[in-house]
């Protein structure tokens, strides 16, 4: 009758220590969980190192040539349909470089590096600070404005214009109108 007590006591043992190896392991794996890091940057800086950059300065010839071209061909109608497209984009690059204007298209413009970026800044995502709304207490904040700003390779004159934005707060979407007459 010795077989079943010990198959009984081997039986609380195993199970004991089975369950003592789970709970260890997954306390473990609790304590070996990797920050999340967040990239972010200041939106305004990367539209002014934009409205900087060479790229910006072609994109502008092309229409200014268009408008030129329209000009000289007496087509009012497409030369007011260049004007009114300009107009709307000026008021964008106001949004985006005096408040907090989404920038997303101009950081298609450089989609390519920003996987260097969070490497080089040891970050796992990168996004707007003003479109960061709650982080939790555990994830670290990392800001990769400098980062961003030199992909567009802007003089230093851009380069301290891009500094000074940084230090003053945006202005409301809704009081840009008052600043921009």
């Amino acid at each position: 009758m010795k077989t079943p007590t010990i198959l009984k006591h081997w039986f609380i043992t195993v199970s004991t220590v089975t369950l003592g190896v789970l709970t260890a392991g997954t306390a473990l794996a609790q304590t070996q969980v990797t920050k999340l890091r967040v990239g972010v940057y200041d939106s305004r800086a990367v539209a002014v190192a934009y409205a900087n950059s060479t790229e910006f300065k072609e994109a502008m010839k092309a229409v200014e040539a268009e408008h030129q071209k329209a000009k000289a061909a007496k087509d009012e109608k497409r030369m007011k349909e260049i004007e009114s497209q300009m107009q709307a984009k000026q008021r964008r690059a106001h949004e985006q470089g005096f408040s907090t204007g989404s920038v997303a298209a101009i950081m298609a413009t450089v989609k390519d590096s920003l996987p260097a970026v969070a490497k080089q800044a040891g970050v796992q995502v990168i996004v707007s600070k003003w479109e960061l709304n709650h982080h939790a207490a555990e994830v670290e904040i990392v800001d990769v404005t400098d980062q961003l700003v030199a992909r567009f390779h802007v003089s230093e004159k851009g380069l301290k214009w891009c500094k000074e934005i940084q230090q003053k707060p945006p202005l409301p979407l809704e009081q840009l109108g008052e600043h921009m007459d």
